[in-house]
């Protein structure tokens, strides 16, 4: 930016020059010149006018030359240093980051703002033809949203048009078929423990506290002695281990809950004290568990003993949610012992064990009685 004097036909003029180069994109320069200008003072407003006016046009330039992978790479350095305004866990970050990399891949060297719906329909439409779930295609959908809102938010996106959505946004990705959840019934759920006790399986504690209280995988790792009450015949659920932090972290829902224990858990817990009780865990941390692997060691053994369904350790707590429902505890009990938030994802084990249909029928009286034709004649043959 500079102000030079020069001489025009024997008179004194000015000239001013602005030059402005992207602070986001280096590649972007924007220059102007006004020549002739008859006296220093008109060259100053003209210079301050003119550095406005290029600065307006390059916060525009900037915010719609932006690439889409200029912009998940400033995201992710946002959120690594924390400054989101929300805070992710730096394995979320990278899951964000990695889905974005793989399922948006023709977005990369495109300008964000020329972004359009049938962009965002033809990047769903590429995931489902190579076999992603629809709980996958929800997580591509948040992950696109999540940083398109950050770039509007940031000033980095000028969406087209008054409307500051993403691409992707309101696109649906179909109804999810909804698969009945295999479970034990409750004699198979009988002969299941049965057995692991007469063969005196090492899980044998883990699949029993599973069983009788519905907690999950990562509480019942996370489960220590100071958690249970004894005297009261309570456990006090308030920590789940992480598998991918390797800590300890909070409950699924972030909140604390106690679980009622049963007389048969009761001794089954005295029985763990006296051989565990100088370990700070309950139960043993098998080499299987660490890797994510209780699934198919029970898996296994289920087979062995000659019941044949594709269960995994969730499959536990469901069962236990199920059968409790059946001997007609209160649905509203079975949902605070199990830590349920949602009433949505619990009405699954409602309509499982059919406590929501049971005795409806009953009512509708239109069937004739068993003796009701013994003494009757037909007129017609």
């Amino acid at each position: 930016m500079a102000i030079k004097e020069y001489l025009k036909n024997g008179k004194t003029v000015f000239k001013v020059y602005v030059q402005t180069r992207g602070k986001t994109i280096k590649r972007i320069r924007l220059q102007k010149a006004l020549y002739e200008i008859e006296s220093e003072a008109v060259a100053r407003r003209e210079e301050k006018r003119l550095i406005k006016e290029l600065a307006e046009k390059l916060a525009k330039l900037e915010g719609k030359g932006l690439f889409w992978s200029e912009v998940v790479d400033r995201w992710e350095t946002e959120a690594y240093y924390g400054h989101l305004g929300l805070k992710l866990h730096r394995y979320a970050i990278r899951d964000h980051v990695n889905r974005l990399k793989r399922y948006t891949r023709p977005w990369r060297k495109r300008i964000v703002s020329e972004l359009t719906r049938a962009d965002g329909r033809q990047v769903l439409a590429w995931a489902q033809s190579n076999g992603t779930s629809h709980a996958l295609l929800n997580k591509i959908k948040h992950s696109i949203n999540l940083v398109y809102t950050w770039g509007v938010e940031e000033g980095l996106i000028q969406p087209n048009g008054l409307v500051s959505r993403s691409p992707i946004y309101g696109i649906s990705v179909g109804d999810k078929e909804e698969k009945i959840q295999p479970i034990l019934t409750l004699a198979e759920f009988r002969k299941f423990l049965l057995e692991a006790k007469i063969q005196k399986h090492p899980w044998y504690p883990i699949w029993a506290f599973a069983s009788c209280t519905g907690m999950r995988s990562g509480e019942l790792m996370a489960l220590e002695w100071g958690d249970i009450d004894e005297t009261n015949g309570i456990i006090r659920v308030s920590k789940s281990y992480s598998l991918r932090l390797k800590a300890a972290k909070c409950t699924k829902s972030g909140k604390w809950r106690n679980v009622d224990v049963s007389s048969q858990l009761l001794d089954l817990i005295r029985e763990l004290r006296r051989e565990r009780g100088h370990e700070a865990q309950v139960l043993r941390r098998f080499t299987e568990r660490k890797y994510g692997f209780g699934a198919k060691v029970l898996r296994l053994f289920i087979q062995r003993i000659g019941i044949n369904k594709p269960i995994v350790f969730h499959t536990l707590r469901a069962c236990w949610a199920t059968h409790l429902l059946s001997t007609g505890i209160e649905p509203l009990k079975v949902m605070r012992m199990g830590g349920w938030s949602d009433l949505k994802t619990f009405q699954i084990y409602l309509r499982l064990s059919g406590v929501d249909v049971k005795g409806v029928a009953e009512g509708l009286d239109v069937l004739p009685a068993r003796n009701a034709t013994d003494n009757v004649i037909p007129l017609f043959s």
